[in-house]
């Protein structure tokens, strides 16, 4: 007799969400107070979840009632519940050694990123100061200093990423996969033929644009520290890794900022949409202290409200930015369909909430936003619309290039983990950010970049996201005329974008809420605006 598919969903269920729950109950405890016991309570927790994900049995089970989702009588969602079950568990199906021996390694790498503080000088800094120096220094030794130290935790995780890398590598080999970057992708619903092709036309299309954004910062800059261009190094540019840019001089929002509250900021950028946010930041925790990820992330911890965000906010647009981007997430989460078999109470992809979080960070800049919520009066308003749209250009080509850089670098480090690291690092850093290379510079940078360690093959969901982006910010204007003091664009995200959760593939979600398949023609469109 086939298994009956809706007996098969409730069985996960009953296995997976409180293991789940407890999973991210302990990564958050280990997130914000980084000792010990959180760290351990956090790996064990992380080894039940991912022995009930790996366990094949129940991939079996899920495998043959997949087969049987078209017999009559199953619940509504149930085949593409299955569906999406199907392809969580394929992710994790990880001997049980393996699988030990990934969640210690991983527990030890984000136990040093929570507690390894670069050192300038005798005193240990945390990032937001590193940034700080970055953003506002006019001491070349000082911010030189600065950006080294943020490379610190490099050098000392870099070994544990490497052994993950051959470890992830084993493991998808195993299934019958060239590298885990292939294997990743597949488990993530990504063809890679299909986002090969979208990296070259986003590489292609965003070269010319970056270089003379970039021709035009390097200009600035070399007037601001005395320096030919030839001489501009990383430390030059205003954050760790050159991923993003917020402007200057007249485009500085800095005025408009000083202060203010970021939290209220974005809880009146919400409020105007008619999504609240309220209850998600009473959970949060947002604010820098020691022992405590220097990151931001939301979390949703159990698929049925309880949604968190973790933030380091600190004066400026960066935090304003990270802290839209991050609640975006959260108000995405809190709208889905609670009433959705669990496996479908989450986003189809990765990169669709991305999308969201991403096109919600971008508001800081929108000329209601800087009227609406930031009180910036007519004139005020209208000097800095033209800057601003200028501001979001340029971040959009340095984050889009920073973006390759990683996916590449990813694909490279997983065809090849012996070879030369650092120089495969530096030399993707070079040709797609044009940043130079420090003279005789070896230190394992790229280890630095926390996802590549805890969130492996993860970075094209932000290039991906930038695309949606753009075409999901297009089809909102045009349905609700723009976001801030506008309920219906909130409507809109809620009911077409967010309420759905993962029901449909997330190709289909976004042909079915923007009108057309996922690609970069809205993105490369608002470039040339």
């Amino acid at each position: 007799m086939p298994p009956d598919p809706d007996a098969v969903l409730r069985r996960l269920t009953d296995r997976l969400a409180p293991l789940e729950r407890d999973l991210h109950r302990a990564f958050w405890a280990a997130s914000t107070d980084a000792r010990p016991e959180t760290s351990a309570t956090r790996q064990r927790a992380e080894e039940a979840w991912l022995a009930a994900l790996g366990d094949p049995e129940l991939f079996a089970e899920v495998q043959g009632a997949l087969a049987a989702a078209g017999a009559a009588g199953t619940g509504p969602y149930a085949r593409r519940a299955l569906e999406q079950a199907n392809l969580d568990l394929l992710a994790n199906q990880i001997p049980e050694g393996d699988r030990a021996e990934l969640v210690t390694l991983q527990a030890k790498v984000e136990h040093a990123f929570s507690t390894v503080r670069g050192r300038v000088g005798g005193r240990e800094l945390a990032n937001n100061e590193l940034e700080r120096i970055l953003a506002d220094s006019t001491d070349p030794a000082e911010r030189r200093a600065a950006w080294e130290a943020g490379k610190q935790v490099g050098a000392a995780v870099a070994d544990d990423v490497l052994a993950l890398v051959e470890l992830r590598n084993r493991v998808a080999r195993e299934r019958g996969y060239r590298d885990w970057f292939a294997f990743a992708l597949a488990a993530g619903d990504i063809d890679e033929v299909w986002l090969e092709r979208m990296l070259d036309e986003v590489e292609a299309a965003t070269r010319e644009p970056f270089l003379a954004a970039k021709a035009a910062l390097d200009a600035r800059q070399s007037a601001r520290f005395g320096v030919v261009v030839e001489d501009l190094y990383p430390w030059h540019y205003g954050d760790l890794f050159f991923q993003r840019y917020d402007g200057e001089g007249e485009a500085d929002l800095g005025p408009l900022l000083e202060g203010t509250d970021t939290v209220k900021l974005a809880v009146t950028t919400y409020d105007s949409m008619g999504l609240e946010t309220r209850h998600l930041l009473e959970r949060s925790d947002l604010h820098p202290r020691p022992g405590k990820d220097q990151h931001a992330f939301c979390l949703d911890v159990d698929r049925a409200g309880d949604i968190r965000v973790l933030a380091n906010l600190a004066p400026g647009e960066e935090w304003l930015d990270v802290l839209l981007h991050e609640v975006g997430h959260a108000v995405y989460d809190d709208h889905i369909d609670r009433s959705l078999p669990w496996v479908l109470r989450r986003p189809p992809q990765p990169l669709v909430t991305e999308a969201v979080a991403l096109m919600l960070g971008r508001l800081r800049r929108d000329p209601e936003f800087l009227s609406g919520v930031l009180g910036a009066d007519r004139a005020a308003a209208e000097a800095l619309t033209g800057p601003s749209r200028e501001v979001l250009r340029t971040g959009q080509l340095v984050f889009a290039r920073w973006c390759l850089v990683v996916v590449r670098f990813e694909q490279a480090m997983y065809a090849d983990p012996g070879r030369d690291l650092a120089g495969a690092w530096w030399e993707l850093v070079s040709s797609l950010q044009g940043l130079r290379r420090p003279s005789g510079r070896t230190a394992p940078d790229w280890a630095s970049k926390i996802h590549l360690a805890v969130a492996p093959v993860y970075y094209q969901s932000y290039l991906l996201g930038e695309l949606l982006a753009s075409q999901l910010d297009q089809a909102v204007r045009d349905q609700a005329g723009g976001f801030v003091g506008r309920p219906e664009a909130g409507a809109f995200l809620a009911e077409r974008v967010f309420a759905p959760g993962a029901t449909q593939p997330w190709r289909d979600l976004v042909a079915s809420a923007t009108g057309r398949p996922l690609g970069p023609a809205a993105f490369l469109s608002g470039l040339a605006a």
